[in-house]
């Protein structure tokens, strides 16, 4: 979330301008979203307002400085933008409301023991390049011709960008420190919508990256996963020497004449530093000498497990291992973050796998659970950091997901995991509404009931070629999913027990 702030010297241009047509007559749908208790709180909610009223609401912005004639230097209208990036999960008025009062409490628009200042936030369609946003128009003049005070109201801003970016599972802007996910600059965001790209190239490497470690037994085997991908990767040796790794880099392959834009682990996210990922690979003095060699090669010098192609069977094992996990996981308090972030690190990964797999280069529901898992597992600094030993079940899922092959009975052994996985996702949910993270809960539970929707879609409609095409597009390994013309059902709601609160966010 980007938020820009400048200054006036008249609230009723500025409210002409906000329910006007706009620079480029992208101004549709105009209406307030909610307002101060100077104007009457949320009185005005939701209405698209009539020309009397706009003239009117312009007028009672000015009305506290047109009658103490404070006059503030540079202006006592403040203007706040906040908007979101172009493709970024969308926030519905109540939300956005929040989100507003957030900003107006912390700037200090009405404090206790101080009358308050007039305020409104004022929504209408996305700008020109595509992003949701609103506008806070405010007086700096209090009802009682004091002056509200500003001073760092940029850093204080940024920092309800930051918390309203954890709290709603947003995208991360550059700069934003502590918060451990991908950090988007305005020129990347503004890249991913000129180019027309799925994503963010950095969000694409987080998703490849997680996988990989997550997939991997130790740091060769992480290498090799990395570069099965397709993606670029290069060791960051130790100062002087070539024998100690101390970090590394990525990179997606780019096209003809241009250069790979390379990020490295700490870029992408706070657990995907090579000191915290060698926390969850089992290595010995073996196993660092083979990694130093693997770092060093232009490619794989040794053979391992991600070179050979699962067993059928492996999917029912797979589903075994979740549904333990989540056993586990119903005995473990809310509180103890270390195991809940192990646990939403290793799932994540494994819907990272699912998405590379089967949604390619068109990542979907299955890439925005993986991202949403990943957020749920960040750790901040004094924080515990995961553990892989508290879910050794969940230990090896990602990987044959990655990796097993498919047959005839794969569609059942498909929907046991989508089962489990779903009574997982629930679970990291759950754990967040009890710690009051309503909306990370949110976030999950929706994302699993639209994953749900597509994979069963995809079992409706699609034939046993179709699918095997699609996996060989991905994998370019062979799959027969069933004969042709065969279907199978999934009841999704009865069969997961997900009931209401898939609909309405964990309400029960």
């Amino acid at each position: 979330m980007i938020g820009k702030i400048t200054t006036g010297a008249s609230g009723r241009a500025l409210i002409r301008y906000l329910f006007g047509p706009g620079k480029a007559n992208e101004h549709t749908d105009q209406r307030v979203i909610t307002s101060g208790l100077a104007l009457g709180g949320d009185v005005l909610a939701g209405r698209a307002l009539s020309s009397q009223a706009i003239v009117e609401l312009g007028a009672d912005l000015d009305a506290a400085n047109d009658l103490s004639r404070a006059n503030p230097a540079g202006g006592h209208i403040w203007h706040l933008s906040l908007s979101l990036p172009a493709g970024d999960r969308p926030l519905t008025d109540d939300q956005w409301a929040e989100v507003a009062r957030k900003a107006t409490e912390a700037i200090g628009f009405e404090r206790e023991g101080l009358e308050p200042a007039a305020w409104v936030a004022v929504a209408h369609g996305a700008s020109a390049q595509g992003n949701q946003h609103i506008h806070i128009a405010a007086s700096l003049v209090r009802l009682d011709g004091s002056r509200v005070e500003t001073w760092q109201s940029k850093r204080t801003i940024s920092r309800v960008c930051a918390e309203v970016e954890h709290t709603y599972g947003l995208s991360v802007v550059e700069g934003r420190g502590g918060k451990g996910m991908p950090g988007l600059t305005r020129a990347e965001l503004e890249r991913t919508a000129r180019e027309q790209l799925a994503e963010p190239p950095r969000i694409t490497l987080a998703r490849i990256v997680r996988e990989a470690s997550v997939a991997s037994r130790d740091e060769a085997e992480f290498v090799r996963q990395l570069r099965g991908t397709g993606a670029l990767v290069r060791p960051r040796f130790e100062t002087g020497g070539k024998e100690a790794v101390v970090g590394y880099s990525v990179a997606l392959r780019a096209g003809d004449g241009d250069l790979p834009i390379w990020f490295g682990g700490g870029k992408l996210a706070r657990d995907l530093t090579l000191p915290i990922l060698r926390q969850f690979w089992e290595q010995s003095a073996r196993d660092r000498k083979a990694a130093v060699a693997e770092w060093s090669a232009t490619k794989s010098v040794a053979s391992g497990r991600e070179f050979e192609v699962g067993g059928p069977d492996d999917w029912n094992r797979a589903s075994a291992g979740i549904e333990r996990a989540v056993e586990k996981l119903r005995t473990i308090p809310a509180s103890d973050l270390a195991a809940w972030r192990s646990a939403a690190r290793e799932t994540a990964g494994v819907f990272a796998a699912w998405s590379r797999r089967f949604e390619g280069d068109d990542p979907g529901p299955l890439a925005d659970s993986a991202h949403a898992l990943a957020r749920s597992a960040q750790h901040r600094s004094g924080d515990p950091v995961p553990s892989r030993a508290a879910m050794h079940d969940l230990r090896g899922i990602a990987a044959i997901v990655a990796q097993s092959e498919l047959n005839n009975d794969s569609p059942i052994a498909w929907a046991m995991l989508v089962q489990q996985l779903g009574r997982a996702l629930r679970a990291i949910g759950d754990a967040h509404r009890v710690r009051g993270e309503t909306e990370m809960a949110k976030v999950l539970v929706g994302n699993l009931f639209t994953e749900l929707e597509v994979l069963h879609d995809r079992f409706e409609t699609s034939s046993s070629r179709e699918l095997a095409a699609e996996e060989q597009t991905f994998e370019e390994r062979v799959a027969v999913w069933r004969p042709e013309g065969a279907g199978i059902t999934l009841d999704i709601e009865e069969d997961l027990d997900l009931n209401l609160d898939l609909h309405t966010g964990l309400e029960r």
